[in-house]
């Protein structure tokens, strides 16, 4: 698989610089990300974050980030995943810990289409690398420092879209584990203010009860609403099930965007 992504990579760099870039509009082009999806157009936004598991039985766990993604134009971008928090509660006696510091870089070279226009996609590739400052494997399984690269795709043929990141991680340190991850995800909008989404992410990065590295498979629905330009929340539950486990883990997840692409452009307007 390792190959396979090589190749794509090369073939974006190469068509890229042939390609012209978006000419103008919002950079998402009329789509909206999806929870545990990278996105794959350049911005300048700030994303929040929390998610939180409802194992009863083991006690609840709980982490919080910060991203912040920058525009150096219309074709590179980075992002900072950073101050995050990983807990377990009870909050102040339960296990805690700065989440690892995430830095990433972007290119985007295939871009068509706008958010007025009937079809429209980018196509996008992206290098990651994370360092777990204070690791605790033990309380916060499969978290570590590791490095990753993905291709990233999102196409939209009018109030439908869908969007996919496929890659290979590689550990560094702490209990991040080597193996391959295929995230997708088809939305529709709702009007002027809502969306709904599905996605569906598999991986083998997952761990199970016993600590070996085994294939994930995640069912996410999410409802998502924009709050005037600039605003964007997306809430959703995840369940997921590691290996052979016996039913599934679900999540709440919780997303809040600030875009200041389109603060500037209801400032222009």
């Amino acid at each position: 698989m390792g190959r396979y992504v090589s190749v794509m990579a090369l073939l974006l760099l190469l068509l890229g610089g042939s390609l012209p870039a978006r000419a103008g509009g919002d950079p998402d082009r009329g789509m909206i990300r999806a929870l545990g999806i990278e996105e794959p157009w350049i911005e300048t936004a700030v994303y929040l974050t929390s998610s939180r598991d409802n194992i009863t039985s083991a006690g609840h766990t709980w982490n919080a980030n910060v991203e912040w993604d920058v525009a150096f134009n219309r074709r590179w971008g980075a992002e900072i995943d950073a101050p995050g928090l990983l807990a377990a509660e009870p909050l102040g006696k339960g296990a805690t810990a700065l989440a690892p510091l995430t830095l990433g870089l972007k290119y985007a070279p295939l871009q068509w289409g706008d958010d007025d226009s009937t079809d429209a996609g980018i196509l996008a590739i992206e290098g990651e690398g994370s360092w777990w400052p204070n690791p605790k494997p033990n309380a916060f399984p499969a978290t570590g420092s590791n490095l990753s690269g993905q291709l990233l795709a999102a196409f939209r043929h009018g109030d439908h879209w869908f969007q996919g990141e496929y890659g290979l991680s590689r550990r560094l340190a702490a209990d991040a584990r080597s193996g391959w991850f295929a995230n997708s995800a088809i939305g529709q909008r709702l009007g002027d203010t809502f969306n709904v989404q599905l996605e569906v992410d598999a991986n083998h990065i997952s761990v199970d009860d016993n600590g070996a590295t085994v294939m994930g498979l995640a069912l996410t629905p999410q409802l998502g609403a924009r709050i005037g330009r600039s605003w964007l929340v997306i809430v959703g539950e995840t369940y997921a099930r590691a290996g052979g486990q016996r039913g599934y883990t679900a999540t709440t997840n919780v997303l809040l965007e600030y875009s200041f692409d389109h603060d500037e452009d209801s400032a222009g307007s």
